[in-house]
């Protein structure tokens, strides 16, 4: 049994993009191994000049970088040279960049093209690819293998290491070596994000308690079916909704009602040290059977399976509340949100409850040197700036000074948007916010360094679902030996959001699930070698 760690996932970027994630000061002092600068806070010797293959910033003669970079969609900044972060940073290290631009919704596409082309930047910046790009490019000869850079040129992310070796784990690969930095931003409700929320107005009204039970909340969906409980004079309730296909703003929490866990993007789970299938496991059957129940009876939402995130979105911000049940990480995100109060651990027929515990928030591929970069040492003393954590939170929501009240207690506050300029365009206007390699450490949120008061609420939906962690999902930071990854890919009706197990689903609960249809979806899954595909993770899972 080997544990390998390596890159994970990106989650749903339009949410974590709105969630501000932020870090306070922690220097690393090193000699003359990081710029002396707001952004590094090191000392540099000036009596001694530099050994051979030792430099200091700013650099006597300039150096100029290639960078192909991924923007937010969201962001409307065409050159990073633009931000007042990186001409600071520019003037400290006598380092210029020439960006490349490209929208995040592209990414593979455009990295695909460049690799197989030939003509390599000399880094890239901010794309989070999967463990298997990553692995596949390494195999290519076309990235630089970093190890040896970090420990000589990057002393901010060394000391990090030191202190969270679980980071380090998190991207070094199966070879022991580390072929790309990481992004972290270890916030605790990373590991739950989604959370149920019920408008306890509407119950209110219809004089019923918060459900405890699935029975209890089918009993209060009925009776919130077909009354006016907003006001309007219009027809425009909807029971319950949610967004199929999502682990942040999904209904795959009511699953742990039924003695599982699903998740859209693997549907496995692992429970007492066993890595399970769900649409395998006979609660998966009762599931959807209920799933079914509602949907049948006009309770779920009958767009669920067709509606896009701007139309969940604008049901979520509607005028007045039109949602009964409704899955996001806060409710003050909702129409009236303060009407809303958690949906939590639910008890199902048997008695089951529980939630899934996700993975931390650790990406990796946020940086990568390909084999093409002439100046590795500089390019890695460049990125090693990021790792500051005051820089890391400058990367967040824009420098000191402009998006950042540094406080006289070393915490640190945000400055509000100007008015008529909502926070996320304000954020983009200033840093490159999730698209960047950073680390915001566990520590900044259990010493309160610098919190928004989104996070704020965040922190506390996971507080009250902490206690219900019964199920953990597959380890998406684990990276897998390059055959593995090759056999995995047979298992695209098993894994991913288009195969398959998410059409069955679609099925059963629109039109139902008999003990034949089981049945036969559970030959099915054997035709597609469910074995073989728990067989292959549970070489690294458990």
């Amino acid at each position: 049994m080997r544990k390998r760690v390596g890159t994970a996932f990106v989650l749903i970027m339009s949410l974590i993009l709105l969630a501000a994630c932020a870090s306070g000061k922690n220097n690393a002092n090193s000699g003359g191994s990081v710029a002396s600068s707001p952004a590094t806070k090191t000392t540099e010797s000036t009596d001694t000049p530099p050994a051979e293959g030792e430099f200091s910033f700013p650099l006597a003669e300039q150096a100029n970088l290639n960078i192909l970079a991924f923007k937010a969609s969201a962001s409307k900044i065409m050159d990073y040279n633009e931000y007042e972060l990186f001409k600071r940073l520019e003037e400290e290290t006598n380092v210029h960049i020439n960006w490349t631009l490209v929208d995040e919704s592209t990414k593979m596409e455009k990295l695909n093209l460049v690799f197989a082309s030939g003509d390599y930047p000399d880094a890239v910046y901010g794309a989070m690819p999967s463990g298997i790009d990553l692995t596949n490019w390494a195999n290519q000869g076309i990235l630089l293998p970093l190890n040896d850079l970090i420990d000589q040129y990057a002393p901010n992310l060394k000391a990090i290491f030191e202190k969270h070796p679980e980071y380090k784990a998190a991207i070094t690969h199966s070879d022991g070596k580390i072929y790309a930095l990481p992004k972290v931003v270890d916030a605790p409700f990373y590991q739950a994000p989604d959370t149920m929320w019920i408008n306890k107005k509407w119950l209110d009204a219809v004089d019923l308690p918060v459900p405890t039970t699935t029975d209890e909340l089918y009993e209060a969906l009925k009776a919130f079916k077909g009354k006016d409980l907003n006001g309007n004079g219009k027809q425009d309730e909807i029971p319950m909704s949610f967004m199929y296909n999502s682990n942040w703003i999904g209904g795959n929490a009511l699953s742990g009602s039924f003695g599982i866990m699903d998740h859209e993007g693997n549907h496995s789970y692992i429970l007492d040290g066993k890595l399970l299938y769900a649409p395998q496991q006979e609660g998966y059957k009762e599931y959807v059977q209920f799933m079914n129940k509602l949907y049948s009876e006009g309770l779920l939402d009958k767009e669920l399976f067709t509606q896009t995130s701007q139309v969940y979105t604008s049901r979520m911000q509607n005028e007045v509340p039109v949602l009964g049940v409704v899955s996001y990480p806060i409710n003050s995100y909702l129409t009236n949100g303060d009407e809303y109060v958690p949906l939590l651990g639910l008890k199902g027929p048997k008695g089951d409850y529980g939630w899934k515990r996700e993975n931390p928030g650790i990406w990796g591929g946020a940086f990568l040197l390909t084999t093409a970069n002439q100046n590795p040492e500089i390019t890695m003393k460049w990125v090693d700036s990021h790792y500051d954590l005051e820089m890391s939170l400058e990367i967040q929501e824009g420098p000191v000074g402009i998006g950042l009240k540094k406080l006289d207690n070393g915490k640190y506050e945000s400055v509000p948007p100007p008015e008529g300029m909502d926070n996320v365009a304000f954020r983009f206007s200033l840093a490159p916010g999730f698209n960047a390699p950073n680390i915001i450490p566990s520590e900044n949120y259990s010493e309160g360094i610098f919190i928004t008061p989104r996070e704020t609420e965040e922190l506390a939906a996971f507080e009250l679902k902490e206690p219900l962690l019964r199920y953990g999902a597959i380890n998406a930071l684990l990276v897998y030996d390059a055959e593995d990854y090759e056999a995995l890919e047979q298992f695209s009706d098993l894994n991913g959001w288009n195969g398959y197990v998410n059409t069955i689903f679609a099925d059963f609960v629109i039109n139902g699930l008999t003990d034949d249809k089981w049945e036969k979806h559970l030959s099915q899954l054997k035709r597609l070698n469910v074995d073989q595909f728990l067989e292959i993770h549970s070489k690294y899972q458990l």
